[in-house]
């Protein structure tokens, strides 16, 4: 990992997961229905999980070997992707928000990809392709959402 250590690494990833927790427990008040609400405090939940991975892996490493689990595909709708980045500022408004927290989502499994290829051939690589999934999960439930709430009335 030349300049990387896994403590660094994992450092990094507890920080992404700690603030896109924050991101979606702050952007429930903004949500406009309660299936919006819904799809927010589950990506909370499922941020909490990850962040219990890494906080794991942080205190013990061999717990590492248990974390990785095998890895589901998703298809990336790519839909943020070609939108302009949305500024997240008290007054965003929900399209904003979901915006920012695809455009998040992709930075983070980029970051995780990123990781994995520094770590290749360790069990700790596979735990970030492992997360690398999920937050792609996520992008995807968030375009989803996207298209539903906000293409869908254009």
């Amino acid at each position: 990992m030349s300049r990387w250590t896994l403590r660094k690494a994992l450092e990094l990833a507890l920080s992404m997961e700690r603030k896109s927790i924050e991101l979606y427990t702050s952007a429930q008040t903004k949500a406009l229905s309660s299936s919006s609400i819904r799809l927010l405090k589950e990506l909370v939940r499922e941020e909490q999980k990850h962040r219990n991975k890494i906080q794991e892996a942080m205190k013990d490493p061999k717990k590492i070997n248990e974390i990785g689990q095998p890895v589901t595909k998703i298809q990336d709708l790519k839909i943020v992707d070609y939108l302009e980045d949305a500024t997240l500022s008290p007054e965003a408004d929900y399209q904003q928000i979901l915006i920012y927290a695809g455009k998040r989502e992709k930075e983070t499994h980029d970051m995780y990809i990123e990781l994995a290829r520094k770590c290749r051939g360790r069990q700790i690589g596979k735990m970030f392709v492992q997360l690398a999934e999920e937050e792609l999960k996520h992008k995807h439930r968030l375009e989803k959402e996207y298209d539903d709430t906000v293409l869908k009335y254009m």
